[in-house]
Formats: structure tokens, C-alpha cells, sequence
């Protein structure tokens, strides 16, 4: 099987969110994308909680931004363990801002 080279991220991992660090310690790029689902805030807080992905192809358009590195799959544990058991990781179809399609890890809450 083929390393997947690309994550999706909706929440607080992406560029200029609160855990970017934990992707900016990886050499790679990003780039717009969305997927389709429905979006929940799990818990609250000081920083209002944090976002959940449920996968739905008749759901709304879920923004977010997609990583891409040859370098993830070397990372992809230590990602894992930071979204913790209330999320699993999948492989999605991502829906680029140039009209194509790309697969993609995500998390989505279980």
C-alpha cells in the first residue's frame, strides 16, 4: 500500500492555530481543501472547546487545510497520540480549492 502523504486538518493543528507546532517541526507545504460531514464542538473551556469531524458525503462542506509531506507517515504516531481516543484516523477523499480530489488522512471522532 502507498504511503498516504497528505492530512487534513480542521481544528487547532492547522497553520496559525494553537498546536500548529506539532506539524511545523515536519518539512512540508499546505494547501486548501474540504471535505464533506458535520462539525461538533466536544467540551468546553477556556478555548471553547474543540472541534469534531463526522464524515457525511450529504453533509455540509467542512473547510480546513491539508499538509502534504513526504515525511508524515515518519510522524503519523506521534499525531495519533496528541488527538488521543476520542478520535480515529481514516483516509478520506479531500476536495482541493483547484477542483481536485486528493486521499487523505483525518480525524474523525468516534
Amino acid at each position: 500500500m502507498k504511503n498516504i502523504e497528505n492530512l487534513f486538518v480542521y481544528g487547532t493543528l492547522q497553520k496559525g492555530k494553537q498546536h500548529q507546532s506539532i506539524l511545523g517541526k515536519i518539512k512540508g507545504k499546505w494547501k486548501k481543501g474540504y471535505v464533506n460531514g458535520k462539525l461538533y464542538n466536544i467540551s468546553s473551556g477556556p478555548d471553547y472547546g474543540y472541534p469534531g469531524l463526522k464524515l457525511d458525503p450529504k453533509g455540509l462542506k467542512i473547510y480546513g487545510m491539508i499538509f502534504q509531506s513526504k515525511d508524515l507517515e515518519n510522524y503519523i504516531k506521534k499525531i495519533d497520540e496528541f488527538e488521543g481516543n476520542n478520535y480515529k484516523r481514516v483516509i478520506s477523499r479531500v476536495f482541493l480549492e483547484n477542483g481536485s480530489i486528493i486521499n487523505s488522512y483525518l480525524y474523525e471522532i468516534k
